[in-house]
């Protein structure tokens, strides 16, 4: 259950309320609960109680649902048998997405319509605030920039000279943001580094002990979409001429890494520790697993899923499942890797037949055996 002490909850809502925040009505509950059931917060299966909903979308728990005390349960039709008698079951086609759209009826953002600046903040003369902003402790705000209407900046943020930031944005403690133009509903989890010089250099091949690599100028910017979520310690660097770019919907994960020029399109993800080497292009809705890396100036078509840990070192189509090092189709992966196990059984058996003496050996153990004294 949520600690009060953090999360402010609304409601207390009916069951009826829910279903129809939902775009439901009872007749989707296979129990035909009362519809002025009242449900006061969601809560896991192990922990709710009869006034909480809760949610089954995992085959792993379910002992769980069996056995939840939950008021309400969100689950697919083929989970139906596993709910409790007491427990209303309500058949949705994705219960996941619909437990964070009732998350987040429970625990709404705070809406603020007062601008509230902390007297620490260092605020150019000429930076634009919308209403309602928030501007935590210790934060610079650097001359030109614009700040939109509902954004909450946290503790010690700063933002560069020219940084449009949009409307309802919500921008973590220890954020930096420079040379960036950011849309709205943006949100920023604490440490993430936007729009520091990417890493370009012309490196030194000469030889020569007091040869330097040259710097190149990075003159790009930063460019983000609306609803974009950036994780704590995600680094987005700016272009070198050409922008960076993330579209609309995206989600970076914590430790994400995007270098200078990369494109990343709409509503794709990236999960942690994950990185788009310079100028890589992401299509619309790439998934990227766990501690990926992407090679530079190559593409990955839209909806191509990559499984943790892969390495992609060349472009691949729209539509694929990659895996391995280097990345490759997954069913080839899976293929490669049969054929490697089949291959060391076979060895570790040559190997084995191939002992010298082996059968001698069982013999004599066996005669020494009949022969023994006794």
């Amino acid at each position: 259950m949520t600690d009060p002490q953090f999360f402010h909850t609304a409601g207390p809502f009916s069951l009826g309320k829910v279903l129809a925040h939902l775009g439901l009505d009872l007749g989707t509950s296979a129990s035909q609960p009362d519809p002025n059931l009242v449900l006061t917060d969601v809560a896991p299966l192990s922990e709710a109680a009869p006034q909480h909903l809760s949610f089954y979308h995992n085959p792993g728990y379910a002992s769980a649902l069996k056995t939840t005390a939950a008021g309400a349960v969100l689950l697919t039709t083929d989970a139906l048998p596993l709910v409790p008698a007491q427990t209303a079951a309500i058949a949705v086609a994705d219960p996941y997405r619909s437990y964070g759209q009732i998350a987040a009826l429970f625990h709404p953002t705070p809406v603020k319509t007062q601008t509230v600046v902390d007297p620490s903040a260092r605020i150019a003369d000429d930076v634009q605030l919308g209403e309602g902003v928030t501007i935590g402790a210790f934060v610079t705000i650097g001359a030109g920039a614009k700040i939109g209407a509902g954004t909450v900046i946290e503790t010690q943020v700063s933002v560069g000279p020219g940084v449009v930031l949009g409307r309802a944005c919500h921008v973590g403690a220890g954020v930096s943001l420079s040379h960036a133009l950011i849309g709205d509903r943006v949100h920023f989890k604490p440490g993430a580094r936007i729009g520091q010089s990417g890493f370009g250099w012309a490196l030194n091949h000469s030889g020569a002990d007091d040869g330097l690599h040259q710097r190149i100028p990075q003159l790009g910017r930063v460019l983000i979409g609306d609803d974009v979520e950036i994780g704590a310690n995600a680094t987005v660097d700016r272009g070198s001429g050409p922008d960076t770019t993330i579209g609309a919907g995206t989600v970076l994960d914590n430790h994400c890494l995007i270098a200078h020029n990369v494109q990343i399109g709409r509503r794709c993800v990236m999960a942690g520790f994950s990185g788009v080497a310079g100028s890589g292009i992401l299509e619309d809705d790439v998934i990227v697993g766990a501690r990926v890396s992407i090679l530079g100036h190559l593409r990955v078509g839209a909806k191509t899923i990559v499984n943790a840990g892969s390495q992609v070192t060349k472009s691949f189509p729209a539509g694929l499942r990659l895996s391995g090092v280097p990345a490759q189709e997954h069913r080839k992966y899976l293929r490669g890797q049969a054929t490697l196990r089949r291959l060391a059984q076979q060895r570790d058996l040559d190997a084995e037949t191939a002992l010298p003496g082996k059968g001698a050996t069982t013999a004599t153990i066996s005669d020494m055996g009949d022969t023994k004294d006794g």
